[in-house]
């Protein structure tokens, strides 16, 4: 913020509408985020389930909110890139929350509200050998052209301490709604010239454990589904290129994680997991920053993103304009702890701490500050707490 704070705004205790409501007044109320004309773009995480795939109680509270905005003419599209062909959270059966995403769009379709809409981003380019999602060969977007799809910027790229590069890559997308074309970086468009209408980027994360090589996923991962995966290793084209997953982890490096996780072997450190966290830096940086970051600790899998045995009801929503100090300080208070005293976990304990210099957290939030995201000093912390 401009007083050179991370404010952090917390809500729990209470059930995930409750909490919504109260972090958003804690901030002053859902106007401080959002005006009554603007296309909101909620990006949840869907790759997953259960406790892998946002809380939907907490996107319908958040939902409810903008639509309450006296006069709210505008918007409200959910928007993700699973990388898999199949939907995985937007259909699956084994939901967190009322609804799976299909539904809670569903939910207000039928109650004739219709400016609520979804839109599943798909990769461009080819993928004839997946390693890492098998989504692929759905085409390349044009505003001048009015066609949908990902545009792949050669003029801006990210380049790892390794020499690895990465491509910026984003959506060119229509709303069903409205018939807006939205180009992910330049705004909102109707027959290839721009509206002026404001583009609000909501980014709803889930805090989960996350291997060994990544310690933990939550606010700057979530980016990871905007970019296109087939841009660069592991897909076939561009020459030269890695995509953000790949840029610190080749072919080889994928198996020999595999042989270590099943052997127990913790310490993966073959894999430079902060060079993803530098290319989505680079890409909040030179692309889009979220106007709003909002964590979800509603449960949170201290072991898995999908088993329910192995996580905690944490009833704790959070909220940041700073991706890096909102993850560092949810890694810190709310998984870390909870890692500390869940039975079979312990082991987990270094991966989920993000203050120590040696683990995947505090180099992969360290790395994407260094592209000018973001504080990473916790003095710089201020806390607001319902």
């Amino acid at each position: 913020s401009s007083d050179g704070y991370s404010h952090i705004f917390i809500a729990q205790e209470m059930a995930p509408e409750e909490n919504m409501d109260k972090l958003l007044s804690l901030m002053g109320g859902i106007q401080r985020v959002i005006n009554r004309n603007d296309i909101v773009i909620i990006k949840p995480n869907a790759q997953w389930w259960n406790q892998g795939t946002t809380n939907t109680d907490l996107i319908k509270a958040f939902i409810d909110a903008v639509l309450s905005i006296k006069g709210f003419d505008g918007e409200i599209i959910i928007a993700e890139n699973t990388h898999y062909t199949k939907p995985r959270g937007w259909a699956t059966d084994e939901r967190n929350g009322q609804f799976n995403l299909n539904e809670l769009v569903a939910f207000y379709n039928e109650s004739g509200i219709g400016r609520v809409s979804k839109y599943h981003w798909r990769d461009a380019g080819p993928n004839p050998e997946p390693k890492e999602g098998d989504d692929a060969y759905n085409g390349f977007g044009s505003v001048e052209e009015g066609r949908d799809g990902y545009i792949w910027r050669e003029d801006l790229v990210y380049t790892a301490p390794n020499g690895r590069r990465v491509m910026m890559t984003y959506p060119v997308f229509t709303s069903s709604y409205s018939g807006t074309q939205i180009d992910f970086k330049a705004g909102a468009f109707r027959s290839g010239k721009p509206t002026g209408q404001k583009i609000t980027f909501i980014s709803f994360s889930q805090l989960n454990h996350h291997s060994g090589y990544a310690g933990m996923t939550g606010s700057v991962k979530n980016y990871m589904g905007v970019v296109d995966m087939t841009c660069g290793f592991h897909g076939s084209t561009p020459s030269g290129y890695y995509n953000t997953h790949f840029v610190g982890m080749n072919s080889l490096h994928w198996r020999f994680l595999h042989l270590l996780s099943k052997m127990g072997i913790k310490d993966h450190h073959i894999h430079n997991f902060e060079y993803t966290g530098g290319a989505l830096g680079y890409f909040m940086r030179n692309i889009r920053i979220a106007d709003l970051h909002i964590m979800d600790a509603e449960y949170v899998g201290w072991g898995s993103r999908t088993d329910i045995k192995l996580r905690t009801r944490a009833k704790t929503v959070l909220a940041s304009t700073d991706p890096v100090m909102l993850d560092w300080y949810g890694g810190k208070e709310i998984l870390l702890p909870i890692t500390k005293t869940a039975i079979g976990s312990r082991h987990l304990a270094f991966l989920h701490d993000p203050t120590d210099p040696s683990g995947p957290i505090f180099k992969f939030l360290k790395e994407c500050h260094r592209q000018g995201i973001g504080n990473f000093d916790e003095r710089l912390i201020q806390i607001h707490q319902a």
